[in-house]
């Protein structure tokens, strides 16, 4: 009987030991597991992907999908208002790849939107020669488009004096300043630019061949992916382009209504159509797209809002509003 109740007891002692052995081995192989996956995430380049698999969120499906009905009746409601003719939005989480959007195939004027690609050429050339972004453009007057400009930099380019290319990329971008992108686009081997927005997608051409000047939300929200995946630039000049980028100074559209401390890498672009026979403004178009970085890095997602309507108030409101939407629902409480 002792024999018995000694054999039982060691097999419970056993058995607890086991149990205690297996479920340390879980505890610490998870630590490990997740530590990895951390240190997998740490990165001194702030603006491009960390690791792909880390913090992924479940829940964004569900969100995105209560994102696109509330954009369908917003958006709806915008047009019966008279404020906006058409409106078209894309959103992506760049955590999980999901997204969603409304009327985001409908075609726009690029307009200022060609920036972007013009930045990127920039960086282009630079992995081929470093030392061209250094590389001074006289200015001499000849070429100016200020007075194009309904929303004009705050800083002008002074005639007679010299800019490195990568002060013209920065001004470009952060002021859309119309005579920079110029210069730019002149300096630029001939059929480059072509070439960089084939290779990012928006490109577009008629059935006949001839290039278009329209882009998509869908499509040109896949520029900021690409930078964002360092998938054509190199990550080092992806993230300068991206640092670039959240230095805008345009603060009356995507980002007017987010918290203050919300960095946002984005890029507006106006277009106004004049009736040539009256010379009355018969349309105008707003767009912004960009990346929202939000949580500290810890929730993007990119985001292309497209408008056309008739007063740029109504459309710059109209932009900060979704945006704001866009923002309450990706970001998690």
């Amino acid at each position: 009987m002792n024999f018995l109740q000694n054999l039982r007891k060691n097999k419970t002692i056993l058995c607890v030991v086991m149990i205690l052995v297996v479920g340390a081995g879980v505890f610490f192989g998870y630590k490990i597991h997740n530590y990895k996956d951390k240190k997998n995430c740490i990165s001194k380049l702030h603006f491009i992907k960390p690791n792909l698999n880390c913090d992924l969120y479940d829940d964004k499906l569900e969100r995105l999908l209560g994102l696109q009905n509330k954009l369908e009746i917003v958006i709806e409601g915008i047009k019966k208002t008279g404020k906006a003719k058409r409106v078209s939005v894309f959103v992506r989480d760049l955590k999980t790849a999901r997204f969603v959007g409304v009327d985001d195939g409908d075609t726009y004027h690029q307009a200022s939107l060609l920036k972007i690609p013009i930045l990127v050429g920039g960086f282009k050339l630079a992995e081929v020669e470093p030392r061209i972004l250094d590389q001074e453009i006289f200015y001499s007057g000849e070429q100016n488009f200020y007075e194009d400009q309904v929303i004009k930099p705050v800083e002008s380019l002074k005639v007679g004096s010299s800019y490195s290319l990568r002060e013209l990329m920065r001004r470009s971008v952060v002021y859309s300043d119309n005579t920079a992108a110029q210069l730019l686009f002149n300096y630029y081997p001939e059929g480059f630019l072509d070439r960089i927005m084939e290779a990012l997608g928006i490109q577009l051409y008629k059935p006949t061949g001839e290039k278009e000047d329209f882009i998509t939300a869908r499509l040109y929200a896949n520029v900021f992916r690409i930078l964002y995946n360092a998938s054509y630039l190199t990550k080092e000049y992806s993230d300068e382009a991206l640092s670039i980028l959240t230095k805008t100074n345009y603060k009356n559209g995507a980002v007017a209504k987010l918290p203050t401390d919300t960095l946002v890498a984005h890029k507006f672009a106006e277009r106004t159509d004049i009736n040539m026979v009256t010379g009355d403004v018969f349309q105008r178009q707003l767009h912004e797209c960009g990346i929202v970085y939000a949580k500290n890095y810890e929730e993007p997602y990119v985001f292309c809002i497209m408008t056309e309507g008739y007063e740029y108030t109504d459309l710059e409101k109209i932009i900060s509003d979704i945006s704001l939407m866009i923002y309450e629902e990706m970001i998690e409480d």
